[in-house]
């Protein structure tokens, strides 16, 4: 662990003495003191381009807000389900989300939430060499350490990295070694460059994202459904021995371009090409050890073909999905009203360790698109979006009413199977679907008011989704896991609220929802009740020099059927055995800011061991029990020269 900090340390020192003796010379005040900060560093997306609301820069965040929690789950508020111990894991959304884009995906998500979206990659723009050093240290073995570095090259032109290393030991079923107990060591990497000519009427925008994530696969806590064992952790067993290995590498080359045809960018092109391969792996070399999880009583249905060489007593799958996104079209503006037409094309591909058994070339798709923007009376916003996959069913239609006091939106979206619930080849099971399973429509309305008064604010909200054709996995009473679709239609209302509120320097945030199936087909699971607060006291001291924030944040559910984890698929599953029960969770943090540091201390699920058994722990995942009582600390250190 010292070792990997002083190599960071040691690089982000040769980066800024790189800085410096590249940089012009620096703006200085009449007291010789550098007035370079948060004011002079400012950051865009592509979104905002695209939709041309890249006339104000947003400034870097400089507040404490969610900085001390360090872990995707608890950035979330607690709305994504992962496997519970660990940073990294595989997670998928508590509650049902529509997919973003129309027609075919590769369909294994388990790591979707790791990746940084494109909408969410940022493009800076510098007045001096802007760094970020971060680095937490967690309980357990958990470790985060990353540096974020950009600067600009012109007055026009930037670029920058962000490389992050995430280390985890296991926290039960404890090995003889420190070594053996690293079970995850995650990178993510993010490297971009931006230009503009000087009357902005050409724009290029290029990223390339990486993340490379191993894992060694545990499969939960065996016995796990006591919780007398579950919750003794480094004294349990795990249910996979001899450490079977799963690794997802994920890499995305994307390139915006856009060129005004006149001075006052009315009437503009633009063109974007996106290049994604994601690699898929399982190998288990104890396959008849471990064959019982896998399968229960189940025998496999691998298709052993004589001239198909194939070990039979181990899994070993190995799938590499391509996709190559082209898109281009034009855009244009007239007395308010904004307008985009393009032509999208997707070509994907699959190859696979299995060679002609699975192998798919060549599978395009052509769609029309286009985007209304306009304001409304009242200064309201309404955003339109339609997209048609030409010859197919596929389509996208979605609106955005955005206003002071009300946000709205309604989509609609037709989309085709997954590669993977199509078909599929594994040592554990497989499959082929191809001409039973059809699209799944699916309609969503949401609303949201806000509501500020003096003292607090409330934001009540709507949710309600219609699901047809729904594609789930299941697992039949033997122990095979499959792909499987409900031909009736779903139906789930959501209620939430959140409510905030200040008491001189105490603050008090609170979000609720209420989740409702209406509908007798119980092929979608999550909580009924769902709550999370944060509480904290917030003041800046020494003249203000030091903000400090301290509190407890806490988290709630009611109990439900949270799908299981099947490693050797990467999917989430239906089970109807493993009642996750509700239980209170809660951290507690000191979070301090002093100039250009900020820096926290937390104790994550303080409250263990209040309760007595079987309610002194949590699960979050079936078999996966949630982090224990720990100490962490983090420090996030900015330079501005």
């Amino acid at each position: 662990m010292l070792t990997n900090c002083k190599i960071l340390f040691a690089f982000l020192l040769v980066l800024q003495n790189f800085s410096n003796s590249t940089s012009s010379a620096q703006v200085l005040n009449d007291s010789t003191q550098n007035v370079y900060g948060f004011s002079t560093t400012f950051r865009i997306t592509e979104y905002q381009i695209f939709r041309k609301q890249d006339s104000v820069l947003q400034k870097i965040d400089s507040s404490l807000t969610n900085f001390h929690t360090f872990d995707l789950v608890r950035k979330n508020r607690f709305l994504y389900q992962d496997l519970g111990h660990n940073l990294g894991t595989p997670v998928k959304p508590i509650f049902y989300q529509l997919p973003l884009q129309a027609g075919v995906q590769w369909g294994i998500r388990s790591y979707e939430a790791h990746k940084i979206h494109p909408d969410s990659v940022y493009y800076y723009d510098t007045k001096s060499p802007y760094s970020d050093f971060f680095f937490v240290q967690g309980g357990r073995g958990q470790q985060i350490a990353g540096v974020e570095f950009t600067r600009n090259i012109t007055e026009r032109s930037n670029f920058g990295f962000v490389f992050q290393r995430t280390n985890t030991f296991r926290q039960y079923a404890a090995s003889p070694n420190r070594t053996e107990n690293a079970i995850l060591e995650q990178y993510k990497a993010l490297a971009w460059v931006r230009f503009f000519s000087k009357n902005k009427r050409y724009q290029f925008l290029a990223h390339y994202h990486h993340l490379n994530s191993p894992l060694k696969e545990l499969g939960g806590v065996k016995n796990g459904d006591n919780p007398e064992i579950l919750y003794n952790y480094q004294q349990t067993e795990a249910q996979l021995t001899s450490d079977p290995r799963s690794w997802q590498i994920y890499d995305r080359v994307r390139i915006y371009q856009e060129y005004s045809l006149d001075s006052t960018r009315h009437l503009s092109i633009f063109q974007s090409t996106q290049f994604e391969k994601q690699r898929d792996s399982y190998f288990d070399g104890a396959f008849e050890t471990n064959k019982t999880f896998y399968l229960g009583t189940a025998e496999p249905t691998f298709p052993v073909i004589d001239e198909f060489p194939i070990n039979l007593k181990e899994i070993n799958d190995n799938y590499q999905f391509r996709l190559l996104t082209n898109q281009a079209g034009i855009r244009t503006t007239w007395r308010g009203l904004g307008l985009w037409g393009y032509l999208k094309r997707r070509d994907l591909g699959v190859k696979s360790n299995f060679k002609d058994l699975y192998r798919l070339r060549n599978l395009s798709e052509n769609y029309l698109g286009g985007m209304l923007q306009t304001t409304l009376p009242f200064k309201a916003n309404l955003e339109v979006q339609a997209e048609y996959l030409l010859g197919k069913q596929d389509y996208l239609l979605q609106g955005k009413l955005s206003h002071r006091f009300l946000r709205a939106s309604l989509k609609s979206i037709s989309f085709s199977p997954a590669l993977v619930e199509n078909r599929y080849f594994s040592r554990v099971r497989s499959w082929d679907y191809q001409n039973n399973l059809k699209n799944t429509f699916a309609q969503e309305l949401w609303a949201e008011l806000h509501l500020p008064f003096q003292a607090f604010s409330l934001k009540p909200s709507l949710r309600y989704q219609v699901i047809t054709n729904h594609i789930y996995f299941n697992r039949d009473t033997t122990g095979y896991i499959f792909p499987d679709q409900l031909p009736n239609t779903l139906q789930i209302s959501q209620l939430g609220l959140q409510c905030n509120f200040r008491v001189k320097d105490f603050y008090f945030e609170n979000q609720i929802f209420y989740t409702r199936n209406l509908s007798v087909f119980d092929v979608i699971r999550f909580p009924e009740w769902h709550l999370w607060g944060s509480w904290y006291y917030e003041k800046g001291l020494f003249r203000k020099a030091l903000l400090l924030r301290v509190g407890v944040d806490w988290h709630w559910r009611s109990a439900y059927f949270a799908d299981a984890y099947m490693p050797a698929l990467k999917q989430f599953y239906l089970q109807n055995d493993f009642l996750v029960r509700a239980y209170p969770i809660s951290d507690f943090f000191v979070s301090l800011r002093i100039r250009k540091v900020r820096a926290f201390l937390k104790m994550t699920h303080w409250n263990e061991g209040i309760l007595p058994p079987p309610d002194n722990g949590y699960v979050v995942t079936p078999f996966y029990a949630g982090f224990r009582r720990t100490f962490g600390l983090g420090i996030s250190w900015r330079l501005f020269d």
